[in-house]
């Protein structure tokens, strides 16, 4: 019994039974997303217990006339409108017993549900916001993808995908579900950057509709579409070893978005992909994000981080924790892809330490590729690219490898990175100094091997990534590995600077 994995049963029974997440694990802390912070709802305050003249609690006589009106309350009432009228003249105790009874209340999955049942405990702020963040789910019936004619690429599926491409889609695939869910998340991750510098970080939906249409245009399912899936299988199948219908790992994703990104001009978006995990350079970063200027354009321009890394073996390890949920906070982030055992999701905000995700495991009908110019999509076509839905999951329960972006758009933007992480988000942390730190940033990268030379076999708890092409028969889904080496001799010339808040987790070569 020991080695019965619980977190998986708890899974499959989500699977079955997932209601919407109520607002009573961390009630009071405030809800994040992507930058934005907002304060929680307040649920109405207890009735003060008063003494009349005659020595009687005011309490005492409602739970009198709640015993005398209990047999009228269980009859059925005639129309929910009765109900409301009855609720909104109650007590404000009854008022607390209603809140309570509506935290209890749940909603559908389905992502154009406008209901507010159950979402009365989250700021309608926040709601606005998070429905507006575009989300890539699992598509059926686009144009084929063509199946590898390698012998092992049957191997590297997993057995529903093998059987589902041998007696129905026999010459490839028409769907991507089963597998296609960490480039549907990485997609999510890259639409949304851009998103932000197209739309503006305030955009919200029911307005720019042809500027939305036309960036969801981009990812279309579609070969014409510049960050179609079928653009994605592409260059995983050259580049990245990966096979049509193989599960796809965070550095795989990274390098698909990195080349994608390259070859559509017009999007307007440099990709930097770190090459050791966490690790920044300035020098680096300078080179990709001047978009290869000279003269005097050697500016910043709108530039995506990637950071491929993990944080673990089995789970997230705890020191790592307060660094992770800080991502969230900064201004610059769009998101985590991954991070979730056996399948990917893409996170966007965090309430202490909960996280909040989009799911692409929800197949919906392939849309059309719209070319400039043409109509924009429709109200219902767009609505398959947002949820007001919220899903939840607990930092314990998430997967240590992720995809990890941050959106520098110019010169100001690289400073105001650098300085909130290095204050923490902004004063976001909790400034208690513990954990360790997920992202470090340097002058220079010195060593051809991506490292910094000497002083990198001083770092601290430094996390690397493996290359794809390295394949770990204990880990399919990714190829990374935790490496913990000792602290930097500040004598070698190099200043390791552990920043006292324990959400900036900034190292800075000096």
């Amino acid at each position: 019994m020991n080695n019965v994995d619980i977190g998986k049963y708890k899974r499959i029974v989500q699977y079955f039974w997932d209601p919407e997440p109520k607002n009573d694990d961390e009630p009071g802390s405030p809800i994040w997303c992507l930058g934005r912070e907002y304060q929680p709802l307040q649920p109405p305050s207890p009735p003060q217990i008063q003494a009349d003249d005659n020595g009687t609690n005011d309490t005492d006589d409602d739970n009198k006339r709640r015993d005398g009106n209990k047999s009228d309350s269980d009859k059925p009432t005639k129309t929910t409108a009765a109900t409301r009228s009855s609720d909104s003249g109650s007590s404000p105790h009854r008022q607390l017993l209603s809140f309570a009874h509506n935290r209890e209340s749940t909603t559908t999955s389905t992502s154009t549900s406008t209901s507010t049942s159950g979402q009365q405990d989250w700021p309608t702020a926040f709601l606005d916001d998070f429905e507006s963040k575009i989300w890539l789910t699992y598509r059926s019936s686009f144009p084929l993808i063509l199946k590898s004619s390698d012998p092992n690429a049957a191997s590297a599926m997993t057995l529903g995908v093998r059987l589902r491409s041998q007696l129905v889609d026999s010459q490839g695939f028409t769907t991507d579900t089963g597998w296609g869910c960490m480039i549907r998340s990485g997609q999510s991750l890259l639409a949304n950057a851009l998103a932000i510098l197209s739309l503006g970080r305030d955009w919200r939906r029911g307005t720019k509709i042809k500027e939305e249409s036309n960036l969801l245009s981009l990812f279309a399912d579609d070969p014409k579409a510049p960050f179609s899936i079928h653009r994605f299988v592409e260059h995983g199948a050259s580049a990245c070893g990966k096979y049509p219908g193989e599960w796809f790992g965070p550095s795989a994703t990274a390098r698909c978005i990195q080349a994608l990104s390259s070859e559509c001009k017009h999007a307007g978006l440099n990709v930097y992909v770190t090459s050791d995990g966490s690790d920044v350079y300035e020098d680096r970063f300078r080179a990709i994000a001047s978009g290869g200027g000279t003269g005097t354009d050697t500016g910043i321009h709108p530039t995506l981080i990637l950071l491929g890394i993990r944080l673990g073996i089995d789970r997230v390890t705890p020191v790592y924790w307060e660094a992770l949920k800080a991502v969230l906070k900064y201004p610059q982030s769009v998101g985590i892809a991954g991070g979730r055992p056996s399948s990917s999701h893409y996170f966007i905000g965090a309430q202490g330490s909960h996280f909040f995700y989009l799911d692409p495991h929800h197949t919906r009908p392939a849309l059309p590729y719209h070319a400039p110019g043409d109509p924009p999509f429709t109200a219902e076509e767009l609505n398959t690219y947002h949820t007001r839905r919220l899903r939840r999951l607990h930092i314990k329960d998430m997967d240590p490898s992720m995809l990890i972006g941050f959106l520098i758009r110019d010169e100001d933007d690289w400073n105001r990175w650098k300085r909130n992480v290095r204050r923490g988000g902004g004063g976001t942390g909790s400034g208690s100094g513990s954990g360790k730190a997920i992202i470090h940033v340097f002058d220079k990268e010195t060593s051809p091997f991506g490292g910094h030379g000497l002083e990198r076999e001083g770092a601290v708890d430094e996390v690397e990534a493996l290359d794809d092409d390295d394949d770990d028969e204990d880990c399919d889904d990714c190829d990374e590995r935790v490496v913990a080496v000792d602290d930097v001799d500040d004598d070698d010339g190099s200043i390791r600077e552990d920043v006292g808040d324990s959400s900036s987790f900034l190292h800075i070569s000096k």
